[in-house]
């Protein structure tokens, strides 16, 4: 019942208790009225009280219930006219199951659920359409999808005299967040710094002193504040690039890039290709590469030999088979470090129009120096532990000292550890060969 009906029987049945009360009223009255009555009102009721006047039980009866069959009858007349409604249901969303209540004896009823949806005009609507996610395809699509360009940094350092550099270390760090900048002072006052010991010894050394090098930071953009302070950052210490990429790890591959392309402008002979979160002997890095006879077409790190490629949608490593359809990566050095001869940056740049890169940008290396032919070296020094932070703590003076690069996940403190034990030894003059006699 709706709430129009309700309404109409409550009517009704006020309706149907005046009556009432008026019939008593009226049968009570004409008992009470004098039958001489003077003024005209009074006649006039004691001649109508007069057809009723010693009227038998019954007759009061057969009124009584022609009320009753009177107001039965108005009742279902209104109740017939409110129940012919013309009812237009809406479409049923997706979402929403909507069934005919069979258990309803009254027409124009819909239950959704344990909810009874009204009788009345219902307007239309237009069909909410779900939305579903679209599916990841990790086969027939490019996943993740790396909008790949060549960007020249729109910040970079001032370079005074000739450009002919023997190592240019290429440090990848982040854009956005004080602990980034904490990173990049750090890696200034350490390993970067040409004030250690190790410098010194260099400098002295005929076979290193006039190789040079230097190590600048490479950068994308995290929004206009930091933005802004990283190219104040970089004024201060003239050792930053700044490209016009936004800062995160899918966009790795561009970063690598235009710190390869920036190096090649510098007549580098060779590139170090390196984190934030590392330790890095430099001037060893150039008594190894110079003790090797400075290899041409040089490709060497930290080896990762047999990496599986990952392939589950969402994965931070993952690759669709669009990018590379092979199982297993060929030989790669990690991103931690990556030393790269200056005569492969022409083959590597020209590489992206044969494979779309890809955003491991360490492991697309690897694909690009197996499809040119490039061997793979494996340099013994280099070592990558997730856990170095704390493995400097405990490592003996030979196993630190028999390391030239160290990574990776060291914090500032770690850092300023690890430096501060070399800078010891170096000063004492412990050597590899002298801790190895004690």
């Amino acid at each position: 019942m709706n709430l129009r009906t309700s309404y109409i029987i409550c009517i009704y049945t006020q309706y149907y208790n005046l009556a009432l009360v008026s019939v008593l009223w009226f049968q009570v009255s004409c008992l009470i009225i004098e039958p001489h009555a003077s003024d005209k009102p009074q006649k006039m009721a004691f001649v109508i009280c007069s057809l009723f006047r010693c009227r038998s039980s019954r007759f009061w009866v057969i009124v009584l219930v022609s009320f009753q069959i009177l107001f039965d009858f108005a009742i279902i007349i209104m109740h017939s006219r409110s129940s012919v409604v013309n009812t237009e249901v809406a479409p049923v969303n997706e979402r929403t199951t909507v069934t005919y209540n069979a258990n309803s004896t009254r027409k124009g009823r819909l239950v959704d659920g344990n909810k009874v949806l009204p009788t009345t005009r219902i307007k239309p609507t237009t069909a909410r359409k779900v939305t579903k996610k679209p599916e990841i395809d990790m086969v027939n699509d490019y996943q993740p999808w790396i909008d790949f360009k060549f960007v020249y940094p729109e910040v970079q350092p001032i370079i005074e005299g000739p450009r002919d550099f023997y190592l240019v270390v290429v440090v990848n760090s982040g854009a956005k967040g004080n602990e980034f900048r904490q990173r990049r002072a750090k890696i200034r006052e350490t390993w970067a710094s040409r004030k250690t010991c190790e410098y010194t010894n260099a400098m002295n050394d005929a076979g290193v002193k006039d190789l040079k090098w230097i190590l600048v930071f490479v950068l994308g953009k995290a929004g206009k504040d930091e933005d802004e302070r990283n190219i104040e950052e970089a004024k201060k210490n003239n050792d930053m690039i700044i490209g016009d990429i936004s800062d995160n790890y899918l966009n790795n591959i561009l970063k690598f890039y235009m710190g390869q392309l920036w190096a090649s402008l510098l007549g580098t002979k060779y590139t170090l290709k390196t984190d934030d979160d590392v330790y890095v002997r430099i001037p060893k890095i150039i008594e190894y590469l110079v003790s090797e006879g400075s290899p041409s077409r040089f490709y060497g790190g930290e080896t990762y030999p047999n990496t599986g490629v990952a392939r589950w949608a969402g994965g931070k490593w993952s690759i669709s088979k669009k990018y590379f359809a092979e199982a297993v990566f060929p030989p790669f050095n990690a991103g931690a470090f990556m030393i790269i001869s200056s005569d492969l940056l022409g083959s590597l740049i020209n590489y992206v129009y044969i494979r779309k890169p890809f955003h491991t940008d360490d492991a697309y290396i690897g694909v690009a120096m197996r499809d040119l032919k490039v061997k793979v070296v494996h340099i013994l020094s280099f070592d990558i532990k997730n856990n170095m932070a704390v493995l400097v703590h405990q490592k003996n003076n030979c196993d630190i000292l028999k390391l030239i690069a160290y990574g990776h996940s060291m914090n500032t403190p770690a850092m300023q550890h690890l430096h501060g034990r070399i800078e010891d030894m170096c000063q004492k003059a412990v050597t590899l060969k002298s801790c190895y006699r004690n």
